[in-house]
């Protein structure tokens, strides 16, 4: 296994098991069986060590997330199932605390949520869509964009739609499906 994957599980090791916090550069070296210098060279600062591992495993949640929405059948169904799996997993992913409880992490990882590389995963995760919508691929940055922060505000607060599961789903119909662009369209009225 090359050192860069030893580096970025063992970092996801110190996350699960100890935390953001914990997750210093010398416990990854040690879990890594690599020195702290291998670890600076590969990825030069804790945060964006964490940052990667984060990147990396959220990949890997990803992939769970779009394996349960996947049975779902109309687009939006497809967006609102997955945003509820993420909202799960991101909420009891011990890895994923310093993205789940922002109050855990800093600044650099919060804005980690909104890089180039976090939208470019959005927007493979949200490709399927294109298959039921291809008019929207011009606005697939935005569409990702918004994804991530709905998901954002859904693990970290909790407000009268997020009390239980079915009222959640309903105000991700009525909210995110809109939002996207995946509402069907309203029939005029031909009352004139």
């Amino acid at each position: 296994m090359d050192v860069r994957r030893r580096i970025l599980d063992a970092a996801v090791e110190v996350l699960a098991a100890a935390g953001f916090e914990a997750a210093s550069l010398s416990e990854v070296a040690a879990r890594a069986g690599v020195s702290r210098p291998t670890v600076y060279r590969h990825f030069g600062t804790r945060e964006q060590l964490v940052s990667a591992a984060l990147l990396r495993l959220s990949g890997e949640v990803v992939e769970r997330i779009w394996a349960t929405a996947n049975a779902a059948g109309s687009p939006a169904e497809v967006v609102v199932e997955a945003t509820l799996r993420a909202r799960y997993e991101f909420r009891t992913q011990p890895a994923l605390a310093p993205v789940a409880f922002p109050e855990r992490s800093t600044f650099a990882l919060a804005r980690a949520s909104m890089s180039t590389e976090a939208i470019a995963m959005t927007k493979r995760f949200l490709a399927p869509l294109l298959d039921h919508r291809p008019e929207l691929a011009d606005e697939m940055d935005e569409i990702a964009e918004t994804v991530i922060r709905f998901l954002l505000s859904l693990v970290w607060f909790d407000g009268a739609a997020g009390a239980d599961e079915e009222a959640l789903r309903g105000y991700l119909h009525r909210r995110l499906v809109p939002a996207l662009g995946l509402a069907p369209a309203r029939r005029e009225s031909g009352v004139g």
